[in-house]
């Protein structure tokens, strides 16, 4: 398996896994039907999520 073949596999697993499902919840939670068929809504929502986690752990060790 060669290095591109292997961060993509990565790559997909990570989108997959880790940033949709968040995003699907949170579509979920805010009453758009059928979430699991809004890919791209759930991706750039589970990217927002993620950030503002992000933006979280860095705002508590920071001290703000």
């Amino acid at each position: 398996m060669d290095d591109d073949k292997e961060a993509s596999v990565l790559f997909d697993f990570l989108v997959e896994n880790v940033i949709k499902p968040p995003g699907r919840w949170l579509l979920d939670q805010f009453g758009v039907r059928h979430p699991h068929e809004r890919e791209m809504a759930a991706l750039v929502t589970g990217l927002a999520f993620w950030a503002f986690v992000v933006f979280l752990a860095c705002a508590l060790v920071l001290g703000w």
